[in-house]
C-alpha cells in the first residue's frame, strides 16, 4: 500500500486539454471508494489495496464524476481548472483509479487489416465475423493480404460477397505476418487501423466498443480482451486461463514494466497517422506487437486496454504446436530488449521478508533447525508497525484490511520470484544441482526449482479457476514454464546476450508501511503491489 498527495494547484495547460475536458465523462473503477474523514481525503481502491490521500478539491472533482457529469462540469464544481483536472484524472487512470468516456463522438473510419497464408476455412469464419459487427458499413473496409498462400485460400476471399467490403492484396513470395501488415495498413483509407488474425472471430461489438477509447486525447492504440473460440481439450482449457493473448478482465494503461505491457495484434486498434509515423511494424518474426507497443509509448503515446472489445482466437489443442511457439515468444525477447534495453524485468522485494527467509534457511542449515521459526518474526514486526502507522496517519483501513494487505505482499513476491526462477533460470539450475551431486546445495537446488514450478502452478489453479483437474492443470503449467525457459535460453544464444536473463531487484523497505508520496504515480513504482513483475513481451 502507499499514500500519495495529489497537487491541487492549478497549472497552466494547452486550451485543447481544456476542450478536451468538455467531452471527457471521466467514471471511477469498480471497487473505489472515496472517503473524507477528519484525518483528511482518501481514495481507497481494493484489489489490489492502494491508498492515496488527496487534497479536498481533488475528491470534490471524483464525487462529480462519480455522479456522471463531464470533466470539465466536475472541475468547475471542484474549484479546479479543467486541465489541471484532467491532468489529476490521467495519474489516476494509469493506477487503475478511473477510465474516461468520450461523449458525442462520430464513429471514425476504420480498415480492418488481416493477413493469412493457407488457412481458407478460417478466413471464410473471420470474415463470417466481420460481417456481423455493430459498425456503420459506409465506414469500414476490411483488406486481406494474402502471404503467397498454395492453396485456395485468395480464391475465397476474392469471391467474398458479404455485406462489408474486402479488398485482397496478395503477394507474390512469402513475406511474413509483419510485411503483411504493413502492407495492408499502407494501402487502407481509415483513420483507424485496426488488425486481428484469421485464426481471430471478432465479437460483433468489437470496434463499436474499442474506437471510442481512440477519441480520448493523448491515446494512440487500444485493444480488447482475447478469448478461445472453443475450451474442447485439455491444452484449450489450459490457454483459456493461461493464454499471453489475455491481459485480465480490467482496464488498463498499458506501459513498458507495468502490469499491462502490451497488446497482442490480433486485437489492436492505432491512429493510422500514428501508426505511419512509428514506422509501422518491425520486420521481426515474434514480438513484432511488444515493439510496436513500446515505440508508441516511446513517443508519448497513450495505450489504453478495454476488456469490452472482444476477439475470439483458435488457441492450440496440440502439444508441439503449444510447446514451439511457447518457445518461439520468449526467444523474441534477446531482440526486444535490444531494441529496448531500458525495458527489463523487474521484482519487488520485501526486505522485511527476505531477512525473514534468510534467517530461517541458515538456521536449517546450521542444522539448529528449531530457530528456524524465527523466521516470521521481521515479517511480523512490520505487519504490526503498518497497522499502528495507518491508526496514526487516520487512514481510512481496518486493521484486519491491512493485515491482509501486507501478507498478500508477501505472497505477492514470493509468487514472483516462484515465477521468474520457474521462467527463466529453472533449467540451468536443475544443470548446476546434477553437477553438485547429492551433495547439499544440490539438493537445494532442485527442491527449490520443484517447489516454483509446482508452487506457482497450484497458485494459479486456485487463483483462476480452470475447467481442467489439478494435475492436467499443473502438467500443462510446468511445461509452459521449461518451454518458455528453453526459448529464452536459445535466444540468448542466437542473439550472443544475457539481457533476458537480467532481472532488476527493486528493494521494498516494506509491503505494509505507507510512505508518503509526493510524485506522480508514473514516477515511482506502483503502490500496494510488492513483488509484482513486468513479464516481458516474450511471456506469451
Amino acid at each position: 500500500m502507499s499514500t500519495e498527495e495529489r497537487p491541487g494547484g492549478s497549472a497552466e495547460a494547452p486550451t485543447a486539454r481544456d476542450a478536451a475536458a468538455a467531452v471527457l465523462r471521466c467514471r471511477l473503477a469498480p471497487g473505489v471508494r472515496l472517503v473524507e474523514r477528519a484525518s483528511g481525503s482518501w481514495v481507497v481502491l481494493s484489489d489490489p489495496l492502494r491508498v492515496w490521500r488527496v487534497r479536498p478539491a481533488a475528491l470534490r472533482l471524483l464525487a462529480e464524476c462519480q455522479a456522471g457529469q463531464t470533466v470539465a462540469a466536475a472541475a468547475a464544481a471542484a474549484g479546479l481548472r479543467p486541465a489541471t483536472a484532467l491532468r489529476l484524472l490521467e495519474r489516476l487512470a494509469e493506477q487503475g483509479a478511473v477510465y474516461f468516456e468520450p461523449l458525442g463522438v462520430d464513429p471514425p473510419t476504420v480498415s480492418v487489416v488481416i493477413p493469412v497464408r493457407n488457412r481458407p476455412k478460417a478466413i471464410l469464419a473471420c470474415l463470417d465475423a466481420l460481417d456481423r459487427l455493430v459498425y456503420p458499413r459506409d465506414r469500414l473496409e476490411v483488406i486481406v493480404v494474402d502471404d503467397a498462400s498454395t492453396d485456395e485460400t485468395p480464391d475465397i476471399v476474392a469471391r467474398w460477397t458479404g455485406s462489408i467490403t474486402v479488398r485482397l492484396i496478395r503477394l507474390p513470395s512469402r513475406q511474413g505476418a509483419s510485411a503483411c501488415r504493413n502492407q495492408g495498413a499502407a494501402a487502407a483509407q481509415g483513420e483507424v487501423l485496426a488488425f486481428t488474425d484469421s485464426d481471430c472471430l471478432p465479437a460483433p461489438g468489437w470496434l463499436r466498443d474499442l474506437t471510442p477509447e481512440l477519441a480520448i486525447p493523448g491515446v494512440v492504440a487500444a485493444g480488447g480482451a482475447v478469448l478461445p473460440i472453443a475450451e474442447d481439450g485439455w491444452l484449450q482449457r489450459y490457454e483459456a486461463v493461461r493464454s499471453p493473448l489475455w491481459q485480465g478482465p480490467a482496464r488498463a494503461v498499458v506501459r513498458p514494466r507495468a502490469p499491462v505491457s502490451y497488446l497482442a495484434t490480433c486485437n489492436l486498434l492505432v491512429r493510422r497517422e500514428c501508426f505511419e509515423a512509428a514506422g509501422g511494424f518491425a520486420a521481426i518474426e515474434t514480438g513484432e506487437d511488444v515493439d510496436l507497443i513500446w515505440r508508441l509509448c516511446a513517443t508519448g503515446g497513450r495505450v489504453h486496454y478495454r476488456p469490452d472489445g472482444v476477439v475470439r482466437h483458435d488457441h492450440r489443442d496440440r502439444l508441439w504446436p503449444f510447446l514451439r511457439r511457447r518457445a518461439a515468444y520468449a526467444a523474441s525477447e534477446a531482440e526486444l530488449l535490444r531494441r529496448h534495453p531500458n525495458n527489463v524485468r523487474y521484482l519487488v522485494v520485501p526486505l522485511t521478508l527476505t531477512a525473514g527467509l534468510a534467517g530461517a534457511l541458515a538456521a536449517a542449515a546450521s542444522r539448529r533447525a528449531r530457530l528456524a521459526p524465527l523466521g516470521v518474526v521481521p515479517p511480523l514486526v512490520d505487519l504490526a508497525l503498518a497497522v499502528r502507522r495507518t491508526r496514526r496517519e487516520g487512514v481510512p483501513l481496518a486493521p484486519a484490511s491491512v493485515a491482509r494487505a501486507v501478507v498478500r505482499g508477501y505472497g505477492a513476491a514470493l509468487y514472483w520470484g516462484s515465477v521468474n526462477l520457474s521462467r527463466y533460470y529453472a533449467i540451468p539450475a536443475l544443470a548446476l544441482s546434477l553437477a553438485a551431486g547429492r551433495r547439499a546445495p544440490g539438493r537445494g537446488l532442485r527442491a527449490t526449482v520443484g517447489l516454483a514450478l509446482i508452487g506457482t502452478a497450484v497458485a494459479d489453479w486456485v487463483r483462476l479457476r480452470p475447467r481442467l483437474s489439478l494435475p492436467r492443470f499443473a502438467a500443462a503449467h510446468m511445461l509452459d514454464a521449461l518451454a518458455y525457459n528453453v526459448g529464452v535460453l536459445v535466444g540468448c544464444a542466437r542473439h550472443r546476450t544475457l539481457a533476458p536473463l537480467r532481472l532488476q531487484i527493486v528493494p521494498s523497505r516494506s509491503s505494509g508501511h505507507m510512505p508518503q508520496e509526493h510524485s506522480s504515480p508514473k514516477e515511482s513504482p506502483s503502490p500496494g503491489k510488492a513483488g509484482v513483475t513486468t513479464t516481458p513481451p516474450g511471456r506469451r
